[in-house]
């Protein structure tokens, strides 16, 4: 609990630093660095989905950040998870995701014993088109036994479904791409449609109009 000792100025900070969600630029980071990472996987998919950000997977998934909890939530899509001490760094992030494709065997569609390949799994599953993320700082997350910890959480759709099918299918870049896609470096690209415009969840529209104050008044405030 925040102490009311505080000077107003950290108690301002403090209070944005547990209500910080993901700004424009990070979301555009997320889904250039799922579609880069897509477009090289090896070896090559014929059918290689473009991702876009979707607002809706969004606000799910910063409903769930703020839970604070390491578990999938039981509905349609798929969360992947990442966790940091430090300042969140959304690029670094999927970056670690990347990194468990060594873990990750494509014929067997299983994971090297005893180590973890989901999040990567779940980043290059073909058919996935669509993301949204969240992010909230928690004091303590559940199924991570971690504490002070700046948390992302992405959620996907379709979801990855490994029981039943493959990641993806190995052989030319493209060469099965769905009708109405065009192939472009090396995913397939639904040109005819727009990508949705990722705004900011409902939680974060308030902390949003909040920065926006002209900083004279935002001092008044806390005089």
């Amino acid at each position: 609990m925040l102490s009311s000792g505080l000077p107003p100025v950290l108690l301002v900070l403090s209070v944005l630093e547990l209500s910080w969600c993901l700004s424009d630029e990070e979301k555009k980071i997320i889904v250039d660095e799922h579609n880069k990472y897509r477009s090289q996987v090896s070896p090559p998919a014929q059918a290689m989905m473009k991702m876009t950000w979707d607002p809706d997977l969004e606000v799910d998934a910063q409903k769930y950040a703020e839970k604070c909890i390491r578990a999938q939530n039981g509905g349609p899509g798929r969360l992947n998870f990442f966790g940091t001490p430090s300042a969140l760094d959304v690029k670094l992030a999927i970056e670690e995701w990347n990194r468990e494709r060594i873990f990750f065997n494509l014929k067997t569609s299983e994971c090297v014993p005893v180590h973890s390949c989901d999040n990567y799994v779940q980043m290059i599953w073909a058919a996935t088109t669509r993301v949204g993320c969240g992010s909230h700082y928690c004091e303590k997350i559940k199924g991570m036994e971690a504490e002070n910890m700046h948390l992302l959480v992405c959620n996907y759709y379709p979801p990855s479904n490994i029981t039943e099918k493959k990641a993806y299918w190995e052989g030319p870049s493209c060469k099965m791409c769905p009708r109405g896609t065009v192939c472009v470096n090396n995913l397939c690209d639904r040109t005819s449609v727009n990508q949705p415009k990722g705004g900011a969840p409902s939680t974060c529209l308030g902390l949003s109009l909040f920065l926006l104050l002209p900083s004279a008044i935002l001092v008044g405030l806390l005089l």
